[in-house]
């Protein structure tokens, strides 16, 4: 079975006075998306997947385009965010980010094309509550690239842009990569931790 972990950055082109910025979807211009593919198949014994081979893309500029995301999730079954969903949770009743700016973009709900599994509302059904960042620090996980969050990715975005400098871009495509990786790195410590609320 092939699991898309998907995620992305966004420039903010709004009036930044806006009381829902994260609900002003087309607003937000996406500069990177990126997708680790993995071919995943449930162990008999523990029910936790077994990886046996993975893909990594990301796009940018002009390879942002809903053809290139639906030819690279082909085959995928079910995809994994981090408070990606257009569809309302059934804990708070509330949407996400990601595949809600896509639907805007690229006119397409992904949760209702894919299984999805959204891990916000997974950790909140385990008392788990913050950002990505927040939550993987409550689980003991460590990132590579620490001090980076969302704000420093638009900022050093628009460096990259003014300047052409590659190195920022490289910057940005590095911390996009890990906020993938970690998508599964969160879902497996959550197998391990019983939910207390359904």
């Amino acid at each position: 079975m092939k699991i898309a972990y998907l995620d992305i950055e966004t420039d903010y082109v709004g009036p930044f006075n806006d009381k829902r910025l994260f609900r002003d979807h087309k607003n937000h211009n996406i500069t990177i998306l990126g997708l680790r593919i993995l071919d995943a198949e449930p162990d008999g014994e523990s029910g936790v997947e077994r990886e046996s081979g993975e893909q990594f893309f990301q796009f940018v500029g002009d390879d942002l385009s809903r053809e290139n995301l639906l030819l690279t999730l082909g085959g995928v079954r079910r995809i994994v965010t981090y408070n990606g969903r257009s569809l309302p949770d059934d804990v708070k009743r509330s949407v996400g980010f990601d595949f809600p700016v896509i639907a805007t973009h690229f006119g397409i709900v992904l949760d209702r094309e894919f299984e999805h599994t959204d891990l916000v509302p997974e950790c909140w059904r385990r008392g788990l509550y913050g950002g990505l960042k927040e939550v993987e620090k409550k689980l003991g996980l460590v990132r590579d690239l620490p001090g980076k969050d969302g704000l420093w990715a638009v900022q050093t975005w628009r460096k990259y842009c003014d300047t052409g400098d590659r190195k920022l871009l490289d910057e940005v495509l590095l911390y996009n990569r890990e906020d993938v990786f970690m998508l599964r790195a969160v879902e497996l410590k959550l197998q391990s931790i019983p939910p207390t609320v359904r």
